[in-house]
């Protein structure tokens, strides 16, 4: 009997149960997929193991993202897009990065519903024929809409592809994608104090400069000036975005 292969990464325990033909050898995998989702689980401090009933609600939680995933699959089955692997393996990373971001949402406020909230988001964007990329970051500026919130913003991104409008759409969208990299809100905090700093020295130098260096004083309070901007509206978008 050949021996099988014990996946290391939670998307190769996906990518072996997906390309499994039989059915035991899709339960081995499938198991594998629970175990490396809990570990996943514990390295962000979330404890999945506390009594029956929390195991009971995690198999539950667990079921429902599959079922979730498979619902993604069928979508994009239907609209014929990527069979390849690649493409499959942009909708699982994308699909999971949105389910786990909406997951840690809800455990920070139970009430919130927002597992379902942004499944909905996610589906949608995916059924009016965004890629996967761009339905996840649409579905983090939707955020936590209502259901009469959500019907406009639906209608706005079918007839412009944007919620409200594209430049509101960029900025949140290059927040998100700055806060997802580790320690992305400390660089634009970093970011923001030094051309603070900067605007404050290229001030005081001014009336000390010459008039060889005047020039360069001044474009560099112009360009400390804006960067200083540009990481403020960065700063309230995180601010803005705590409550989506």
């Amino acid at each position: 009997m050949e021996e099988k292969r014990i996946p290391k990464t939670l998307d190769e325990a996906y990518r072996l149960r997906d390309s499994s033909t039989e059915i035991p050898e899709r339960d081995f995998y499938q198991e594998h997929v629970y175990r490396l989702r809990r570990e996943e689980y514990r390295a962000r401090g979330i404890r999945t193991e506390i009594s029956s009933r929390r195991r009971e609600r995690q198999s539950a939680l667990e079921f429902s993202r599959e079922m979730f995933f498979m619902e993604v699959a069928e979508i994009m089955r239907r609209r014929g897009d990527g069979p390849g692997r690649a493409s499959r393996d942009e909708i699982r990373r994308y699909t999971s990065r949105l389910d786990t971001h909406a997951f840690l949402k809800q455990l920070a406020s139970p009430h919130s519903g927002a597992v379902e909230l942004y499944r909905r988001n996610y589906l949608e964007m995916l059924r009016l024929g965004k890629s996967p990329r761009e339905a996840y970051y649409l579905s983090r500026v939707v955020g936590l809409a209502g259901e009469a919130e959500f019907r406009g913003v639906h209608d706005s991104v079918y007839r412009t592809g944007y919620p409200k409008g594209r430049l509101p759409y960029v900025v949140e969208k290059t927040a998100i994608q700055i806060r997802d990299l580790p320690g992305g809100m400390i660089l634009i905090l970093l970011t923001f104090f030094a051309s603070l700093f900067a605007f404050v020295w290229a001030t005081d130098a001014w009336g000390q400069a010459s008039a060889g260096t005047i020039v360069f004083v001044g474009l560099g309070l112009i360009a400390a000036g804006g960067l200083m901007l540009v990481s403020a509206v960065f700063i309230v978008t995180f601010i803005r975005s705590i409550n989506k």
